[in-house]
């Protein structure tokens, strides 16, 4: 195996289909739409976090379940940490 391959087998990047992608654009317009209707600014924070959300319902739900707790979820993202 070459150091390609070696470093390449080691670094393996989430591979995403058009039916998850799908649902992260979705999610993020509601995302979007729901802090602006609450007047609350989006800072790389929150999309960060809304991310990293996502990204692990995804893995452990299943992108149908995800997509069914978009509410819950959207909450969890735009909670303030005071």
């Amino acid at each position: 195996m070459t150091k390609r391959n070696k470093i390449l087998s080691k670094v393996r990047l989430p591979l995403y289909g058009n039916q998850t992608l799908k649902i992260a654009l979705e999610f993020g317009v509601v995302l979007s739409e729901v802090a602006k209707e609450q007047k609350i600014k989006l800072t790389p924070e929150i999309t960060e976090r809304a991310e990293d959300i996502l990204i692990k319902e995804l893995k452990l739900n299943g992108m149908r379940q995800t997509a069914l707790n978009f509410v819950p979820l959207i909450l969890a993202c735009l909670e303030t940490k005071d």
